[in-house]
This record gives C-alpha cells, structure tokens and sequence, in this order.
C-alpha cells in the first residue's frame, strides 16, 4: 500500500472490541487494525466512532493526530445497528419453526 502524503487526513474509526487493553479498530469501514488502549480518548467504549484527524508538518518530518469521541456519529452508528437487529427479528405473521423450501 501506499503511504499518505496528504498534508491533512480524516478518518473514521469504530471501536469493534477491547480485550487486555488492545483495542481492535474498523477503519473507515474496510480494514481493521490494533492500537493500544492508551492511545484512544479513556472514554471510549466498543461500538463508539471516532474522527481521526492527522496533520503532517510542512517539511514532512513530523505528525500530529488527534483522536476525539464523534457523539452524534456515534448516536447514528447505534440507532443504525439497532433498526437492523430489530429487521431480523421474528414479524407478528411468522409462525417460527422449520423452513420449507
């Protein structure tokens, strides 16, 4: 892959599990990736986003990131995730049991 050489990136990360202070990360929806735990806001809780801002000095030799809670993106994320579960759950006209092909 490539390396970035944008002066400024943003990106989106999802906190998919944090198990022994490694945390495991989607990134911008078609990767993951692992970063310690003590590098993400202290906040941050499994299924929360956050915007990942790097800004790269003008001479190329140094970054910065920032790494913040996205509240509303995160809201947005839940409410998401909570209408798909309830799609696959059992409808009123459903009878359970064995399905006939």
């Amino acid at each position: 892959m490539k390396p970035d050489t944008r002066k400024k990136a943003e990106h989106r990360w999802v906190v998919d599990s944090i198990e022994e202070f490694v945390v495991s990360i989607e990134v911008d929806g078609d990767r993951m990736i692992t970063v310690p735990q003590s590098l993400l806001p202290s906040d941050a809780k499994q299924g929360h986003v956050l915007r990942v801002l790097r800004e790269t000095a003008s001479d190329g030799k140094r970054s910065t990131v920032t790494i913040e809670l996205d509240e509303v993106a995160t809201r947005e994320a839940m409410a998401a995730s909570a209408a798909q579960t309830k799609k696959g759950t059992r409808q009123p006209n459903d009878p359970g049991g064995d399905v006939a092909l």
